[in-house]
């Protein structure tokens, strides 16, 4: 069963119908970890200043409220950002609370956790190891703890630093360190809600060194395990309109534009985030036949859905040592386009039509809008479909563009503008 703070336990016993009087243990123990999920980011909606830092492209959400997860942070889009501004990057609309970090000492194999989320013997929460926000600036934050070592306290570090101002450049890098006078060993796990606008199971795949986001490219759709990887790019595939609509890059060994250089990580595993939020440090095994990213989707066999995440472990390490991961925006630059724009059907319908073409991989664009116009009129819109032609129009909008007409595509975050004309 999940134990939960008292405040937290108030909050959730209101909304999953229990007695505001309840304590933790009356949370039903067949509530699905899916529920509290629902349950803790209403709870904590009300109670979040408003605002984050970051850029124009990341803007990064931290928890600074005692008995919520201090240090957890969720991330959206920032106004810059070709997608658009206020997507998920991580879960949660800006409230954080479902990607949080375990620190454990191998040594009193104990494990501090980021999280009221605490499920297995020799957890103990973070919020109860003297938290202090030390800093909140326009692109960083600085969080400590002091937690207990076999021969006294050590400092547990998390420093959030947005890089960069350009989608090339921008970043959100995530370091976490331990230092003290102790000769303790630590691990330190990352588990990460992957979330692409309002598609909260999004598709991955690996991307190799110099490489970035590719829409035509196989996805993996279900659990899988990683080691070695230089790098990930995670992906709306559906609940979106037109998914894909925005992408965003993970760090494994690379890639090396990336500022600082990642730790690589033991480990990256993509998986069911309702069934590893409460599974024993370091020790989550994948299972490849579970679907956790299709419409198809019920990874926690209870009705959740598709509800991805990355789950990354990080080698052992002494005091004053550090691991770093970051996320970042992909592709760097949108996929070049094209529009071929089709001879006026006279007395057909529909009259205009248009076939838009990634020219970089010669493969048509489904779910794009476009707009198609004679001079400064306007005529009509359409959506491309599986073969990239948008079509619309009847008899007055062909005999409008007899004499000329063209069609155009806004460009996003994957594929970029461009325009035709006949």
């Amino acid at each position: 069963m999940h134990r939960l703070p008292p405040l937290l336990c108030t909050a959730l016993a209101v909304l999953l119908g229990a007695s505001t009087a309840s304590t933790a243990s009356a949370v039903p123990a067949e509530r699905s970890a899916a529920e509290l999920k629902a349950g803790v980011v209403r709870a904590r909606a009300a109670a979040l200043p408003p605002g984050g830092f970051g850029n124009g492209i990341f803007q990064v959400h931290l928890q600074q409220r005692q008995g919520f997860g201090i240090g957890g942070f969720t991330v959206l889009t920032g106004p810059d950002h070709p997608a658009g501004p206020g997507l998920n990057v991580l879960f949660g609309d800006g409230v954080p609370g479902t990607s949080f970090m375990t620190v454990r000492n191998l040594v009193r194999r104990e494990d501090n956790v980021q999280s009221p989320y605490l499920t297995q013997p020799g957890e103990v929460s973070l919020d109860d190891r003297s938290p202090q926000v030390v800093r909140v600036g326009p692109t960083s934050s600085r969080v400590t703890w002091s937690v207990y070592t076999t021969e006294a306290a050590a400092t547990v570090t998390q420093d959030i630093v947005v890089h960069g101002t350009t989608v090339a450049d921008s970043s959100v890098e995530v370091t976490t360190g331990v230092d003290g006078e102790t000769a303790d060993t630590f691990q330190v796990q990352y588990l990460w809600d992957v979330a692409n606008g309002r598609d909260d199971g999004p598709v991955v795949q690996q991307v190799p060194e110099g490489g970035g986001y590719r829409p035509f490219a196989t996805p993996v759709t279900t659990e899988a395990t990683f080691t070695g990887a230089n790098s990930f790019a995670a992906a709306d595939n559906d609940r979106d309109p037109a998914a894909p609509t925005t992408a965003t890059g993970f760090t494994g060994a690379g890639p090396s534009r990336v500022t600082p250089t990642p730790t690589p990580p033991e480990s990256v595993k993509y998986v069911c985030w309702p069934r590893a939020v409460g599974a024993p440090f370091g020790s989550y095994r994948t299972d490849p036949t579970v679907d956790v990213s299709t419409s198809a989707s019920d990874c926690t066999r209870t009705g959740s859905g598709a509800d991805s995440a990355l789950l990354y472990l990080f080698p052992r390490m002494a005091s004053g040592a550090r691991v770093t991961a970051s996320l970042f925006a992909t592709p760097t630059t949108p996929y070049p386009t094209a529009l071929s724009v089709a001879p006026v059907r006279v007395g057909g319908s529909p009259s205009l039509a248009a076939t838009l073409t990634d020219t970089t991989a010669g493969r048509p664009v489904p779910g794009r809008t476009v707009t198609f116009a004679a001079g400064s009129r306007a005529l009509c819109t359409a959506v491309t479909g599986a073969d990239g032609v948008a079509a619309c129009g009847g008899a007055a909008e062909g005999l409008a563009a007899l004499l000329g007409y063209s069609a155009t595509y806004a460009g996003g975050a994957i594929w970029a503008a461009t325009s035709g004309r006949r």
